[in-house]
């Protein structure tokens, strides 16, 4: 059997001024990212996680539980969000980017 490089945190999503998302990892000190949509906003999550995470030489920290960040964050959106630190992505996703929407 193979090691896995695949991790898996929760992300806490709030709602920004600028109408939009804030993503923080409380488990990840410097991970955060944003996003216009909740979509882009999970994608750059999964960026900045396995970026961050990939550069981290030391042990990784344990996740916290979804029902603790519940009570921590009652109005907030909460998500696991897993990555491949193998395959990390380098960059993020342009916030200038147009929604697919379904054309008939």
């Amino acid at each position: 059997m193979t090691k896995s490089s695949i991790v898996t945190y929760p992300a806490v999503f709030h709602d920004n001024e600028v109408g939009g998302y804030t993503v923080t990892f409380p488990d990840i000190e410097d991970a955060t990212t944003s996003g216009q949509t909740l979509g882009e906003s999970l994608v750059n999550a999964a960026i900045v996680l396995g970026q961050t995470l990939h550069h981290q030489p030391t042990v990784l920290p344990s996740a916290t539980t979804i029902t603790e960040l519940m009570h921590q964050y009652p109005m907030a959106f909460i998500q696991f969000v897993a990555v491949d630190l193998d395959q990390v992505i380098e960059s993020a996703v342009p916030t200038n980017q147009v929604d697919l929407q379904l054309i008939q």
